[in-house]
This record gives C-alpha cells, structure tokens and sequence, in this order.
C-alpha cells in the first residue's frame, strides 16, 4: 500500500471547509430568525413558518419516494399549508378529516388500489410530523411575552445542538446509538443536554415572574426532547439511506435544521399553557 503524506491533510482541509459553510449559512439563518422573530409584523413570522414547513415536508416526501413510496404531494402540501391556518380559527380537526378524506378519495384510482394504505399513511404522517407539530411555533408566538418564548425555544435547543456537534467532534469517543446515527456520541448528548439546562436557567435574567422550577424542568426535557427529535429524523434518513435531508452547504436540508425543534416546540407550548399559565394575545 502506496503512503500518501498528503491524505491527512486533505481530510482536515476538507472538514474546514464544511465547517466553514456551517458557520457561513448558519449566520444567515440566525439573522433571518432573528428578524422574523423580534423585528418582522406577526404575518411575515407565519409566512416564514409556512415556508420552513413546506420545504421540509417536500423534503420529507422525496425521501419518502426514495423507498418507492407514492406520495400524493400536491395533496400533502396543500394540507400541510393549510393546517397552519387554523390557528386562526377552531377548525384543526375539520382540516384533518378533509386531509384523510381527500387522500383516500384520490387514491380510489384502480391504479393506486394496491399501494393506498402505505401512501395514504406516510402522507398523513408527513403533515403531523412536521406541518402540525412545527405550527406550534405560531402558537407560542401569540400567547403572552410569546416573543421571548419562541426565542427561548431556539436558543435552548440550538445550542444544545451546537454543543453537541462540537463537544461530538473533539471530545467524542463513545457512539450513541451508532445502527442510528454512527456519527453522535454519548459525550455529545451528555453536552447537548447540560448545555440546555443552563441556556434554560439563564433565560430567568430576562423575563420576570417564571419561577426557576419551570425554567429548569424545561431545560431538562427540551435537553432530551431535542435529541429524539434529531435521532427520529436520523433513524429515517436511515431508512431511506440518505445522508441529508436537503442541499443546504453544512447544515444538510431544511428537514435536518428543524428536527431537533419538532418535539421541543409542542412540549413546550402545552407546558406553558398549562403550568405557567400564559394565555393567547391578539393574533393578528
């Protein structure tokens, strides 16, 4: 076997340059977020949570295609579009009959009898999993200092990410769950999840009257419930033997930003209505 002094250093130019993209294109995202979230009228922060929506599920379903799945996307997109609005109105489970009606209908094509069940249920699946539980985050924004909530949720969860991936890259050793994700390990999650608890604690010198109990009872399960949002993603990237959900330089796809916050979000929302006892504001 022929020695190449040179592979080594082509390995570790290499992961500088993704590193490079990450941090380039996850400032962009910051600064977007940051807008939308303090700055933008309420419609550009919903417009910007259908959008994110919509393009994960689109990436959702071209996995999902990957496995010789048929998906009925344009149905499932305008569904998924939909199911956002009702937030609007009292007319969520309205939304989901016609969404399940609608795909059972069309697939009483004679030529999609054979494949009906798996499609009509990966469709719909599709919806919940990320149109649904991601639309909590508009209903985090309209309860009361709903600004600061939604803030709250991204910062604890992205940074525990973020002190993962790099605690991962340098101190890693042990493999999480390695038939999963090959690439997480178990000082990761360890970082991922002390890191949440103590940006969820320091969140108390910014806002007055939630008392520490709650921030740190928060810290705690969004500390957990972001790693499964991650490994749940992984497990069907998997599935379909995809490395990525999109092609977006360093950060994978729209699918891959947003999994982490897709149990995060409706935890958090139901905690906050029910043992904080925030209520809704004006929504338009």
């Amino acid at each position: 076997m022929q020695f190449n002094p040179f592979k080594k250093e082509s390995v570790a130019l290499a992961g500088q340059t993704s590193l490079t993209k990450r941090l380039l294109f996850s400032a962009f995202f910051i600064s977007l977020c940051t807008y939308a979230v303090f700055f933008a009228p309420n419609w550009f922060f919903f417009v910007m949570v259908e959008a994110f929506s919509l393009l994960a599920l689109y990436e959702f379903y071209q996995m999902a295609e990957k496995k010789g799945i048929f998906i009925n996307k344009v149905l499932g997109l305008i569904f998924g579009a939909i199911l956002p609005f009702s937030i609007f109105f009292q007319g969520e489970s309205v939304i989901i009959l016609v969404t399940i009606l609608c795909l059972f209908i069309f697939n009483f094509h004679r030529s999609l009898k054979s494949n009906s069940l798996i499609s009509t249920a990966v469709t719909v699946f599709g919806i919940f999993y990320i149109a649904w539980l991601f639309s909590f985050v508009t209903k985090v924004k309209y309860l009361e200092d709903g600004t600061f909530w939604v803030a709250y949720i991204l910062c604890v969860t992205k940074l525990g990410d973020t002190a993962a991936y790099f605690v991962g890259n340098w101190f890693g050793k042990r493999p999480l769950v390695p038939h999963i994700s090959p690439n997480k390990t178990i000082e990761g999650a360890v970082a991922n999840f002390i890191a949440s608890i103590v940006v969820s604690l320091c969140a108390g010198f910014f806002i007055e009257g939630v008392h520490f109990i709650h921030l740190l009872v928060l810290g705690i399960v969004l500390g957990l419930l972001s790693q499964l949002g991650d490994l749940a993603e992984s497990l069907i990237k998997r599935d379909v033997n995809v490395k990525d959900s999109g092609i977006i330089p360093g950060l994978g796809g729209v699918l891959d930003m947003m999994d982490s916050l897709l149990f995060t979000v409706p935890f958090t929302y139901y905690y906050l209505t029910a043992f904080v006892g925030l209520n809704a504001i004006s929504r338009f």
